[in-house]
């Protein structure tokens, strides 16, 4: 893998489609679909949290605070939204950061290891989205007109740092994807898709059965690692998102991404806010296979 390496519009949610609220445009109009994508804030209870010299809060409140400053489409959590095993004062600190944000633009979350399923969908009432019938599993999906977005749910155990699918969700998804057909999509997942990692996807090798033969996907997007980087497979992208609440190595960012998907492809700008900062602001532009 190679490290990631130099803008937004604003909806409103209805019925599952999302219309411009300048102009009243809809995205298939604009042609481009704007997404502020964060992944593993990490929050505790306690606003005074503290880990590997990161306060959590801190990071996500500047994180907000960057992301209000634009004007993005949607927002995105991908994953371990709570610091250790997803209390339900976790997911009430979460949501009184997001909520503000919730109310302008849609919200999506998925589930890492640190999440507890049932806490979660208790406390974040304003996420967006339509939940698939996925059982046991928090999947869901959105059409923004352009592209097709696809929320998978990776959390095996909380607190249990593997995760899985499981073989219900990956028939769901298999069945998804075709009856879509040709439009673009993009997944998100929390669990690192790699079949060799112990810590990672223990069901990485089906799901990129999955993906890689049908064109129609165009981006693989994870967190998890606590580490920014970039891979390809059979034209596939496959974006590693840094983490907004701490990084597990000196030199890695932390802090999210800003990403632009287009009809040709994708610019994804880093928005390093603490750690190694040197590549803050660089972009990395992906084409669509």
């Amino acid at each position: 893998m190679s490290f990631l390496i130099d803008r937004r519009n604003f909806l409103k949610a209805s019925t599952g489609a999302f219309v411009l609220a300048a102009g009243r445009r809809t995205l298939a109009d604009a042609g481009e679909v704007r997404l502020a994508v964060l992944s593993d804030t990490h929050i505790a209870a306690d606003p005074n949290d503290r880990f590997r010299g990161f306060s959590p809060h801190s990071n996500l409140k500047k994180t907000l605070d960057q992301v209000a400053a634009s004007r993005f489409d949607m927002l995105v959590v991908n994953g371990d939204l709570a610091r250790l095993n997803g209390q339900p004062e976790d997911y009430l600190q979460f949501a009184k950061y997001l909520d503000p944000l919730a109310a302008q633009m849609p919200l999506v979350v998925t589930l890492g290891n640190h999440d507890d399923r049932k806490n979660a969908r208790a406390a974040l009432v304003k996420r967006a989205g339509e939940v698939q019938p996925v059982e046991q599993k928090l999947v869901t999906t959105i059409d923004t007109g352009p592209f097709q977005l696809v929320m998978l749910d990776s959390l095996m155990a909380t607190n249990i740092v593997a995760g899985q699918l499981g073989k219900s969700q990956r028939a769901w998804l298999a069945e998804y994807l075709d009856e879509q057909g040709s439009k673009p999509l993009i997944v998100f997942v929390h669990h690192n898709p790699d079949p060799e990692g112990d810590a990672a996807l223990v069901d990485a090798e089906r799901l990129l059965a999955i993906l890689r033969p049908r064109k129609s996907v165009k981006a693989l997007l994870f967190g998890h690692t606590h580490f920014y980087a970039y891979d390809k497979q059979d034209g596939l992208h496959l974006v590693n998102l840094p983490a907004v609440g701490y990084n597990f190595a000196d030199g890695n960012p932390v802090g999210w991404v800003e990403a632009a998907f287009r009809p040709q492809g994708a610019a994804l700008t880093l928005h390093a806010i603490a750690g190694e900062t040197r590549d803050d602001g660089k972009v990395t532009m992906l084409d669509w296979r």
